[in-house]
């Protein structure tokens, strides 16, 4: 499997899986658990680009593409300084 179909691959399942979540969420919305229940699909279709990154460079890595593994790298590093500066 190439770079763009793992990565399409990823994408899509954590888009449906994100948006399936949700719509159980929406269903047992007279229940006290489906804000809970809309809140993991949110959660995943929020962390679905980041594993699509993680994908990408994993496949970048094992393809010996020292530059773009290393462009990836970087974009991890940015998210995740920004993912802690927001946290503090």
């Amino acid at each position: 499997m190439s770079l763009d179909s793992k990565t399409a691959t990823v994408l899509k399942a954590g888009t449906l899986v994100g948006i399936a979540i949700m719509a159980a969420g929406i269903l047992l919305s007279s229940f006290d658990i489906s804000e809970d229940i809309m809140y993991a699909g949110v959660v995943i279709l929020v962390c679905t680009p980041m594993a699509g990154v993680f994908v990408s460079t994993a496949c970048l890595y094992k393809e010996g593409d020292k530059k773009w593994t290393g462009v990836a790298i970087v974009l991890i590093a940015v998210i995740l300084l920004g993912l802690l500066i927001t946290s503090l």
